[in-house]
């Protein structure tokens, strides 16, 4: 009886092991980007990382309705617009300062959620260039970030960071408005 009893729990077990590991495997996306074997590997991946962000955070601006652009959760916040143009501009000063240039200026009106949209963009466009132009042998570069001397590795980290960070005030301001975010494959 003891080993009719053992049978069947490790039969259980084997199955839920099966079905657990099937289900954690669902969780990741196939098409997940693999940057070991591509030519700038840590480039890669902090661009990857980074597109991704850049994905969520305008598919977040567009999930927003344009009457709730100037939402604060409180008045000592940004508004959602004032997160927008912000990312766009730390965006554009980031990827600048690690390009070795100006920012481009900002454009003058930017008080629609059309033009707000376009400043991201277009900040994020001007970063997908930056990043494409990057090789890891540049990654140790001396760079300044703020007054405070760095690598370039340092400063093109902080764009996906400083993404990341205000993507999570975002999907805050979009759960509240009864939205949903976009989510993504990690």
């Amino acid at each position: 009886m003891f080993r009719s009893i053992a049978r069947v729990v490790a039969s259980v077990g084997l199955v839920s092991v099966s079905l657990l590991a099937s289900l954690a495997n669902a969780q990741i996306s196939p098409n997940l980007p693999n940057p070991i074997a591509a030519p700038n590997p840590l480039t890669t991946t902090l661009s990857i990382f980074r597109s991704n962000m850049q994905d969520k955070i305008m598919k977040s601006a567009e999930a927003m309705p344009e009457s709730k652009y100037s939402y604060r959760p409180t008045k000592d916040v940004r508004s959602f617009a004032e997160i927008l143009d912000h990312l766009a501009a730390i965006s554009y000063t980031l990827c600048s300062n690690a390009k070795g240039e100006a920012p481009p200026a900002p454009p003058a009106a930017k008080s629609s959620k059309t033009q707000l949209m376009a400043y991201l963009k277009g900040s994020f466009d001007y970063c997908d260039g930056v990043y494409s132009g990057f090789t890891d042998a540049h990654l140790n570069d001396p760079a300044d970030f703020f007054g405070f001397k760095t690598n370039k590795m340092f400063i093109l980290t902080q764009v996906g960071n400083h993404d990341a960070l205000h993507y999570g005030n975002l999907v805050t301001y979009l759960r509240i408005n009864g939205l949903e975010p976009s989510g993504g494959w990690f």
